[in-house]
This record gives structure tokens, C-alpha cells and sequence, in this order.
């Protein structure tokens, strides 16, 4: 294998592994757990496991390490923050009102929602509001000098 020890071309992969998740799938873990794989076969070739028992210590550490890194350690990695499809993550939330044409929209975590206030009145754009509830994709909110109201 043009000279080098196999463990080295288990690094080599690892390392192209990482690189191409972080570059092109923007970390999604599923090719470090590759990379994870391909060192713990690394470490088996400086054992002196041969190519068969390689391929299969790579197989059996990439079933183990895809399901923890994907699901386990990437939520704790990017925060456990509340999102869309958890009940009450807008709840407080404080959002300016912009303009899209004739309707008035609010950016509330990197993405643009629809936004009227609870008592009927529309929102002035650049307005600052604080976010009750959602209904739909609309966001509804209230003025911070006003009164919350139970929805």
C-alpha cells in the first residue's frame, strides 16, 4: 500500500473523515464517528490485527460511535436550547417588527415569522414587542408596557 503501515492510512482516513464533515455536511457528526472508528482501527493495526480483523473493528467501533455521537453528544454540543416543535420555546421572547412589504414580520431565532399583537392593533415596523405565544406560524405578542394576557 505504497509504503505506508496501514495504522497510517487508518489516520489519514480519520483525518479526511473530519475534514469532510466539518467542511461539507457542516458537523453533523456522522463521519467523525467514521473518523473515531478509523483510530480505534488504527490502534488495532499497531496490535498487529490483520486487514480482516481491521475491517470489522472499524464496522463494529462506526455502529457504536454513529448512534452516540449523532444523537447523544451533538444536542450537548450545540446547546439544548428549546426549539420549533417544543411547546413554549417563543414564550418572552423580545423581537423587533420589520417590514415585508404590507405585512409586519419578526426575526425570533434566525428565522422570519408572521407577527400581530394580542389585543388586535398592528405592530409599527422597528417596534420592539415581547413574544407570548405562537398560533401556527404567527407569532403573538404584546407591547412590554402592556398587561399579558392568558391565551
Amino acid at each position: 500500500m505504497l509504503g505506508l503501515p496501514p495504522w497510517l492510512w487508518w489516520v489519514i482516513i480519520a483525518v479526511v473523515l473530519v475534514l469532510a464533515d466539518l467542511t461539507l455536511l457542516g458537523a453533523q457528526f456522522l463521519l467523525v464517528a467514521g473518523a473515531l472508528a478509523a483510530l480505534v482501527t488504527a490502534l488495532a493495526s499497531v496490535l498487529g490485527l490483520g486487514l480482516a480483523g481491521q475491517l470489522w473493528t472499524f464496522l463494529i467501533a462506526l455502529l457504536v460511535f454513529a448512534p452516540v455521537l449523532v444523537y447523544g453528544l451533538r444536542s450537548r454540543i450545540r446547546g439544548q436550547r428549546a426549539g420549533p416543535l417544543e411547546s413554549g420555546w417563543e414564550s418572552g421572547a423580545r423581537v423587533t417588527v420589520e417590514a415585508r412589504g404590507e405585512r409586519r414580520i419578526a426575526r425570533l431565532k434566525g428565522d422570519e415569522y408572521p407577527v400581530t399583537l394580542m389585543d388586535g392593533t398592528r405592530p409599527d415596523v422597528g417596534e420592539d414587542l415581547i413574544v407570548d405565544h405562537m398560533e401556527g406560524i404567527t407569532l403573538k405578542a404584546h407591547r412590554p408596557d402592556a398587561p399579558q394576557t392568558e391565551h
